[in-house]
């Protein structure tokens, strides 16, 4: 009879569980010491034995640091760190530049001036980490992401012909040129180099093909012992690998761990720190970039979002410290996130261990260093190289429009021709005419109004709305919106241009959404009133910051009493009206009405105020009397008959809303008396007020006792209801467009 197999006891899963977790990080820490040698490789070229061997030393020692402390202070376990390979091509160009500084100076090649070169560079990462703590800090991580994507790209393209000439170079000793070739046609370059690249297309083959996170560590550790038996199948040694180029080294035997001697230090000085200033702002720019790329590619694979600043912040503390030993700028690293991802290893000290084994190199394996075949590390960056320049680029140019495509090849090509800081500075300045020339085509007017299609929020008599509806299209309300600059703000010029044979006396100027705008916007403005001034057209400005007021009124522009100002544009339309209205003889502040004649001239009826008189009663109110509650049963309806009322929405802790001004001839609470129910807003007298109140006991005994006169009152209280909806649905239409 089969039965269910017994679990394992605890201890066996213990230890089991701990020799998976040593396994997966056994495989991540061949990577990633791996790749940092060869960035040393790359950084330190052409330094003597004992320079590379400081060089290395630097380097591990930071991969140590920040390994230790990234793992210790990460919210998440399983996030391997490595090395910036997109990094360690510019850390190699400022050490040459250093150490061409420093030769300058009179300063004999040596390991005093290499020290010094690897202290600069140590220092360029504890910058890089102080910029990446302090972005972090300021929480704009994030905006490292809004850099253009086909940049990016152009980025990493170019640094992957940096990393292909780099990795050509560590394999053979000779930098790529066509002032070089004669060195390449010797039988044993060729073979470095064909061995390297030979390995180089297995990193970029297998691993596609063999779907593990350890094909790439297996690969390079098969190449590493097959290189050793070729070479001792032909009877060379150790030394004679040394001497033609094959390995690293000679290394003194014991540990590679070494310090810059004080003398190095002596040799740092502002010029120095002036030579390196543009790398160390680059190497910042790009190690962010980097950066928040591999987050990115984690938050992808974990399936869980990361917080950008606080990793930011991780990593650039981890690179102070880094830094100041030497180290090239770590980060998080995507290929052996996944490796941990993919085998489901949750232990928050694995991502440490390529940090023990990185410190164990430094302490006890010079000897075994010095067996590391250059060919091999070669590989790592061609293959790097080769997916940067070629496989990607090629992925993404099939997938980016043209223009894109272009920009993308601009960049890549002017780093291969202008130097890492020359393609930086290209790539940059494309990112802001991307950025510039994108923002232009986001619309700075919101939307363009004429009076006759919005009027303000006041309710207006019959006698005036007809005024305003046959004159009211001669004001133009432009409603801005975003930052504006010198290649959208013209556009405001030209809407206000186009009207000009179209009867525009009034312009208002909304400012509600505008965010700034720069000088040229200023100057734009001050064409446009001087183009309103000879047409005779008013300006008004509405909801105008303090800061973008205080710099119109600095150039002279927008002055009063030439242009008024009113906190929103409802009240710059209201003023417009009222300027209409009082040209043609209708005084908006002095009306009067009366709701018998209203009711008479509606209704063709006869002794109005004798027959209405029984079922009304007339109230008045001072400025700042409540006509009627928000929340209060709505049992009357009041006919203004004179002054001004306003309606206002009141919610608690917050300012109350102004809804419409209502002024003589109109109604309010109508609609909460036909329907029933409470009142949705607040009626306040504005000012002094005369007015006629109908309840609705009234009303019903109005339609009992004279049936014509209730029907007038119920069809004026339709005819404003209209209006009213009429008046709702423009503004509804306005906060559409």
């Amino acid at each position: 009879m089969l039965t269910k197999p017994k679990p394992a006891p605890g201890g066996i899963r213990h230890a089991a569980a701990i020799a998976r977790a040593l396994a997966d990080g056994s495989i991540i820490s061949v990577w990633s010491v791996t790749s940092a040698l060869a960035y040393a490789g790359l950084v330190f070229a052409g330094f003597s034995a004992a320079g590379l061997q400081l060089g290395i030393s630097a380097v591990l020692l930071g991969l140590v640091t920040v390994t230790i402390l990234g793992t210790l202070g990460n919210a998440r376990p399983g996030i391997a760190f490595a090395a910036f390979g997109s990094v360690a091509v510019l850390h190699a160009a400022a050490v040459q530049a250093a150490d061409a500084v420093l030769e300058a100076k009179g300063v004999p090649a040596g390991l005093t001036r290499e020290g010094a070169a690897v202290l600069a560079s140590g220092l360029m990462t504890a910058a890089t980490g102080a910029a990446l703590a302090a972005v972090g800090l300021a929480r704009l991580g994030s905006l490292v992401r809004l850099l253009p994507h086909p940049v990016a790209i152009g980025f990493f393209a170019g640094l992957g012909a940096a990393f292909t000439t780099g990795g050509i170079t560590l394999a053979t000793g000779v930098a790529p040129g066509f002032g070089e070739l004669g060195a390449y046609a010797a039988p044993e370059r060729l073979l470095q180099a064909g061995v390297a690249i030979g390995t180089a297309i297995l990193l970029i083959i297998l691993p596609r093909r063999i779907r593990h996170g350890a094909a790439a560590p297996a690969i390079m550790a098969v190449a590493i012992v097959a290189f050793h038996i070729c070479w001792l199948a032909l009877g060379r040694t150790v030394a004679d690998g040394q001497r033609a180029g094959w390995l690293l080294g000679p290394f003194p035997s014991g540990r590679i761990l070494s310090f810059p001697s004080a003398a190095s230090f002596d040799l740092l000085d502002w010029d120095l720190a002036g030579v390196l200033l543009p790398y160390a702002a680059s190497s910042a720019l790009l190690s962010a970039i980097t950066l928040a790329l591999m987050v990115t590619g984690i938050e992808a694979l974990i399936g869980r979002p990361m917080n950008v600043d606080r990793e930011m912040q991780v990593a650039g503390i981890a690179n102070i410290a880094g830094g100041a030993l030497g180290g090239l700028p770590t980060g998080h690293a995507l290929a052996p996130s996944t490796l941990l991802a993919r085998s489901g290893q949750r232990g928050r000290w694995v991502p440490a261990v390529p940090g023990a084994v990185a410190l164990a190199v430094l302490l006890f394996g010079a000897d075994a260093l010095a067996l590391m075949p250059r060919p091999v590390l070669a590989a790592l960056l061609l293959s790097v190289g080769f997916e940067w320049l070629v496989i990607r680029t090629w992925r993404e140019a099939r997938m980016l429009p043209r223009h894109e495509v272009a920009i993308l090849l601009a960049v890549a090509a002017s780093i291969v021709i202008l130097g890492i800081l020359g393609g930086i500075a290209l790539g940059l300045g494309l990112s802001l005419l991307i950025l510039a020339w994108t923002y232009r085509r986001i619309p700075v007017i919101r939307s363009t109004v004429r009076g006759n299609e919005m009027r303000s929020s006041v309710t207006r008599s019959a006698t005036m709305t007809r005024v305003l509806a046959a004159e009211a299209r001669g004001i133009l309300l432009l409603r801005l919106q975003g930052y504006m600059f010198f290649l959208n703000a013209e556009t405001v010029q030209r809407a206000f241009a186009a009207t000009s044979a179209d009867g525009v006396r009034f312009l208002i100027l909304d400012f509600g959404h505008v965010l700034g705008m720069d000088s040229s916007a200023i100057d734009v403005f001050g064409r446009l009133e001087r183009e309103a001034r000879q047409r005779h057209v008013r300006i008004a400005l509405t909801a105008v910051p303090r800061a973008l007021n205080d710099r119109f009124l600095a150039r002279d522009i927008f002055r009063e009493p030439d242009c008024v100002r009113f906190p929103s544009a409802d009240q710059g339309l209201e003023q417009a009206e009222e300027l209409i209205l009082a040209e043609h003889g209708q005084v908006a502040h002095d009306e009067r009405a009366s709701l018998a004649a209203h009711l008479a001239e509606a209704g063709d009826a006869s002794e109005v105020a004798r027959r209405l008189a029984p079922f009304v009663s007339r109230v008045v109110f001072a400025p700042g009397d409540i006509l009627m509650r928000q929340g209060q049963p709505g049992d009357d309806m009041i006919f203004l008959e004179r002054g001004r009322v306003s309606t206002v929405l009141l919610e608690t802790g917050a300012a109350p809303v102004h809804l419409r001004t209502l002024t003589p001839g109109t109604l309010v609470g109508e609609i909460a008396l036909v329907r029933g129910g409470n009142r949705t807003a607040s009626v306040i007298a504005v000012t002094h007020c005369e007015a006629v109140r109908i309840d609705r006991a009234g009303l019903a005994r109005l339609e009992v006792k004279d049936p014509p006169l209730a029907f007038a009152v119920h069809r004026m209280i339709m005819l404003q209801v209209s209006e009213k909806l009429v008046d709702n649905t423009r503004v509804v239409d306005l906060a559409l467009r």
